[in-house]
This record gives structure tokens, sequence and C-alpha cells, in this order.
């Protein structure tokens, strides 16, 4: 089979702040380059690079993108038969943490000519643009959050829980039927997608690209999507299957969708803000409906409609700061990319490419 090449995103601008999987993703790898002291595109540059040198040879290529420049590469997962993982550490932080044996840092803070970085912009004011957006961003994000949460008090009201959960255990049945592997399952964690400065994006269709059988669950917030879908992740282990969790790029603490590899199989909410309907085109795709067992009275659809323009309204909000915020980091890498010295980046990033 011809390798891959996947696409995720690296981080997502939730409402509890930034959220990463790198963490996680470094534990999937058996050895991890840390991409320290530069976080300009010319280091997406390079992690591009990387990914194509390393499909060339066969392997299956996972890229990681900014939620800020959605062409720009966060990190490149080399997987089977290398499992190597570079990652841009500098921003966000990674640290090492199997230090030697698996994670090796590659420091490139020479490679930048500070003096003629910090002659080239107003970093101090730039760093304060920086943060106010950053505050009311994530500001905004937040108050979206609660929002959504008032949004989910008026769907519990009217939800039928017996009746989601006979339709979650017929999905049991039809997917693991009495099946009971002995041997120890893996669970991985990735993103589905985030808020950007152009608006909610995700990359399904990548993620979902080897998969056969897709359920498209449609229901309200609140009506236990998450849960249900972090029930089957266990079930799915408990079972000996291997499961990834797919983070949501809002709330997180809520699950956009569970894949089980195995079965070339996935099951994702496919609501606002990442509205997907079946492809007549591939045989295996459903609705999984559970918006069935939910009716809402005249007066809570009345309240429903009034909170989802609040909720559209604060999402806005935070779109407007990313943007500005966006503005202003651009700025910064430009900076730093026209101080570095390219001959000595290229120079203690070559081994990279060596395997």
């Amino acid at each position: 089979m011809s390798s891959t090449i996947t696409h995720f995103f690296g981080q997502a601008m939730t409402g509890q702040g930034m959220k990463n999987v790198y963490k996680e993703v470094m534990n999937e790898a058996k050895t991890v380059y840390l991409l320290k002291g530069t976080h300009g595109f010319k280091v997406s540059e390079l992690l591009q690079k990387l990914g194509t040198y390393y499909h060339d040879k066969g392997a299956e290529i996972e890229y990681f993108h900014d939620p800020l420049f959605e062409q720009s590469i966060e990190a490149t997962f080399v997987k089977a038969p290398y499992g190597i993982l570079f990652l841009a550490a500098s921003n966000p932080s990674i640290e090492p943490i199997i230090i030697g044996d698996r994670d090796v840092v590659i420091s490139l803070y020479d490679c930048v000519d500070v003096q003629k970085f910090s002659s080239t912009i107003p970093i101090t004011s730039i760093t304060e643009l920086k943060q106010t957006y950053f505050d009311k961003c994530f500001a905004s994000l937040s108050k979206a959050i609660h929002i959504h949460d008032d949004w989910e008090v008026e769907t519990r009201k009217s939800m039928d829980w017996n009746g989601l959960n006979e339709q979650y255990e017929d999905l049991i049945n039809q997917l693991f039927g009495e099946t009971q592997y002995e041997r120890s399952a893996k669970l991985t964690h990735r993103l589905l997608g985030t808020l950007t400065p152009e608006g909610a994006r995700d990359t399904l269709q990548s993620i979902t690209h080897n998969i056969e059988k897709r359920l498209f669950i449609k229901g309200y917030p609140g009506t236990g999507k998450s849960s249900m879908m972090k029930k089957l992740a266990k079930e799915a282990l408990q079972r000996g299957y291997d499961a990834q969790l797919v983070w949501c790029g809002l709330d997180a603490n809520s699950i956009d969708m569970v894949i089980i590899p195995e079965l070339k199989f996935c099951i994702f909410d496919s609501t606002e803000p990442h509205v997907y309907f079946p492809d007549e085109n591939r045989s295996g795709d459903e609705i999984f409906d559970i918006a069935k067992h939910c009716h809402p009275t005249e007066i809570e659809e009345n309240n429903i409609n009034e909170i989802t323009v609040k909720y559209k309204a604060a999402i806005a909000e935070a779109r407007h700061y990313a943007r500005l915020f966006a503005v202003e980091e651009r700025k910064v890498r430009e900076a730093i990319d026209d101080a570095l010295n390219i001959e000595e980046f290229n120079k203690r990033t070559a081994k990279l490419f060596q395997y």
C-alpha cells in the first residue's frame, strides 16, 4: 500500500485556552527531535521538507498545522517504520521528557542574529499588543463556552436518555458483537480542528481518508454526543481494539470523534461548527441520528434561538481578536526569518535527513 499523508491541527484555540496533544504524540514516537530557539516560517518549511523526504521513502506522514497560519506546519510525524516526530518546540514551548533515549533537542538559538531581530521591529510594543489580543480572544472563547453551557441546559430537559442508551447498545453490538481480544490496546490523541483567524477549520476529510465506515452524529448540544464517544472508546480498549480520541477545537474537555483503526471505523459530531453529511460516493457513510431522542418545547426552542445568537456573536468576537493577534505574530515570525543565518540553520538541521 502506498504511503499516505494526513493533516491535523497541532493546537486548538479553546474556551479553556490553547490546547495541544503534542506530549501524547511524543509518546507514540521512537525518536523526538525538538527544534528550539526559533519559531519563524522557515521552521515550517523545514518540517514540510522533512515530510516530503520521508514520504518519498515510503513512510506515512502526519502534518500538524498552526491554528494562526493554516498553511504553516508545527510538527511532522514520520510513522512506521521510522517513528520520528519533528516538533517546533519554541511556541508552544515543549520540553524533553525522556532525555537522551528518545528526546533530542536541536538548538537553533545561535542561528538568529538577535541584534538584527531587535532592530527590525518594536518587539516590546508588539508583544504588548499580542498579549492584549490574546487575552481578549480567549475571554471571548470562554464566554462562548459558558453560553454553550446554557444551550445544553435547555436541550437536556427534553432528552430521552433511555432511547440514546438503546441506540448506543445497538451500535456496540454491530461493531464488536461478542469479540474480545486478549491484548493490550493503545489509546492515541489528535485534534479535529480549531478556531482560526479565518473562522472554524477542521481536517476531517484528511483524517478519515482511509476510513471505510463513517457515522455522522446529528444531535443537539448537551445530548450526550461526547460522553457517548468517550464510552465507545473505552469499550473498544477493553475489547482489545486500539482507539483514537479526536478532541474538540472549542471545548478542551470534549470529544468530537473516535476512530477505531482496526475496524476502519469512525464516529464524529457532524454538527456546528463542522457540519458534514454522508458522501454519496462512499458506501460506508451513514447518519447516526440522536436528535430523534430530543424534543424541545416551543419555549425551549425560543430560548435556544436566543442563546444561539449570543453564542455566534461571542465566536465572531473571538475570531476578530484572533485575526489581530495573527497580524502581530506574523511581524515577529517574519523578523525572525529575516535575522536567521540560513547557512547555520541548514547545517544544524541537515542530520535530520540522514535516516
